[in-house]
């Protein structure tokens, strides 16, 4: 593993690079989770508008860097979630397969928290499927808590997932005088 891995916000010139880390990490994250013949659809550029749209809606976008690849991605920003809209949603944190387990997931998320918590929301909320315990066991190693379960159908798929979530800000207690 290459020690030049670098962590910025990213750019719009960096949209189709961050799209393409992300058709690949998603495929290897989801097989067998989800349909083959869904993640074959999946194009390298598939994330694109979806990654345009964030930008526009004033989310964040952070990537990791070894050299000029980008090797890993975490979009979040305000949530969407009717419960919680006071609070930071994390939509997507992804790394290419051979940078899992190396630490740089952790660096990703830690450097997307610090934003979090300069933007003085209370918590962050995400989304995960049931069945990834990878990415369950990443994120209770960061301090989310399941919250609720859910099921979803998605393109001909019935899909278990759970919403976690972590405090990030202690709320202010007033003393009663």
């Amino acid at each position: 593993m290459e020690d030049n891995i670098t962590y910025r916000k990213s750019t719009a010139q960096d949209i189709l690079r961050i799209s393409n880390q992300i058709a690949v990490s998603y495929k290897s994250a989801y097989k067998g989770l989800m349909s083959d013949d869904y993640l074959l659809s999946l194009s390298d550029d598939y994330w694109v508008p979806i990654l345009q749209n964030a930008a526009s809606a004033g989310n964040n976008c952070l990537v990791a860097e070894n050299k000029d690849r980008i090797i890993g991605s975490v979009v979040f920003g305000k949530s969407t979630m009717e419960s919680h809209v006071d609070d930071t949603e994390l939509f997507a944190i992804y790394l290419l397969p051979d940078y899992i387990r190396c630490g740089v997931g952790h660096k990703l998320y830690t450097e997307a928290e610090k934003v979090m918590i300069m933007q003085k929301l209370p918590g962050c909320v995400l989304e995960v499927l049931s069945e990834n315990t990878r990415a369950i066991d990443f994120y209770t190693s960061h301090g989310f808590k399941e919250i609720k379960a859910f099921t979803v159908e998605e393109n001909g798929m019935v899909l278990r997932c759970k919403t976690m979530y972590k405090r990030l800000m202690r709320p202010l207690h007033h003393q009663i005088e």
